[in-house]
């Protein structure tokens, strides 16, 4: 009692506007499919026909959508399931994403969160070398589940075996998927307690144990992390060096204004990838404020650069 798509594979990318045409096949106990989106909204149902079945469907906006496909006996019991993923292509300039941590409460509704126009989020997963945010496990299986393209972020303790951080976060982690945002480090001065950690090593160790725990997560990983940082941070303890600006940038600059303020240099003449603009948004699916983040393209190039953090 099997059912399965033929079309479109897996990860398959579509272009927005086009009436999708989802096709499969069942076993002869399944006489009716219907298509769930997201596991949520109902795209519709069709007779199986000689073993064949086929649905059209037109999605209105962007984004990674996980389609299943349920088969019903003549009873109308359900037998089986098939699901496969497809990333919805358009022209839009900018996507829209979310961070969040413990401090957000362990009850965020991840599908009203994506059903916001929420095209990504980012989740902390770890803190210093034993630091594992509670909340960090439920976050990263329900984003997936959503829909959501999804990250994971270590905050960076200066006075911490910068290796053992690094081993900590890839514990907690685990491994990452295929469409996973690449990891990301925290480097930053708050509260008062991480500055006066900074305050105690020179630049050169700063930059030092940076490099270290960057090296290790690529090396286990194989893609290049995502730095997140403010201009404050960058310019009095990093003395804006330019040493790590082959590594793209998540900018914190909370702003009314049309483009943030990016250290080192527009960032080498990169300038940012994410932008961090606001820490008192809110967004459905979430009580309380929540840090709200632009992404520096459409959607399809989001999906690109996911694609090309893989190092060679």
């Amino acid at each position: 009692m099997s059912i399965k798509f033929t079309v479109p594979t897996n990860l398959s990318r579509l272009q927005l506007g086009d009436v999708i045409n989802f096709q499969g096949e069942a076993a002869n106990e399944v006489v009716r499919v219907e298509l769930i989106a997201d596991d949520v909204y109902k795209l519709g149902e069709v007779q199986v026909f000689e073993g064949n079945w086929t649905l059209n469907y037109p999605f209105n906006r962007v984004g990674k959508r996980r389609i299943s496909a349920n088969g019903f006996d003549s009873t109308n019991q359900k037998l089986t399931s098939d699901a496969v993923e497809i990333f919805l292509m358009g022209e839009t300039t900018k996507e829209i994403g979310i961070d969040v941590s413990n401090h957000n409460g362990n009850s965020i509704d991840w599908l009203s969160v994506k059903n916001s126009d929420v095209s990504f989020a980012f989740a902390k997963a770890t803190e210093g070398i034993t630091f594992a945010d509670h909340c960090f496990e439920k976050n990263w299986k329900q984003m997936k589940a959503a829909g959501l393209l999804r990250g994971a972020y270590h905050f960076f303790r200066p006075l911490r075996d910068a290796k053992e951080q690094a081993q900590n976060f890839l514990k907690v982690v685990g491994e990452l998927e295929a469409k996973d945002l690449p990891p990301v480090l925290d480097l930053e001065h708050y509260p008062e307690y991480v500055e006066e950690e900074w305050k105690q090593i020179s630049l050169k160790e700063r930059i030092e144990r940076v490099q270290q725990w960057l090296d290790i997560v690529e090396g286990t990983t194989g893609r290049k992390s995502l730095i997140y940082t403010s201009y404050g941070f960058w310019k009095y303890y990093m003395d804006n060096t330019q040493a790590f600006t082959k590594y793209p940038l998540w900018v914190a600059n909370y702003t009314t204004k049309a483009q943030p303020l990016v250290p080192a240099n527009n960032w080498g003449g990169n300038g940012w990838l994410f932008w961090q603009y606001t820490e008192t948004g809110s967004v459905a699916g979430i009580k309380g404020y929540v840090d709200r983040n632009r992404f520096s393209g459409s959607f399809e190039k989001l999906i690109a650069f996911v694609d090309n953090s893989l190092v060679a």
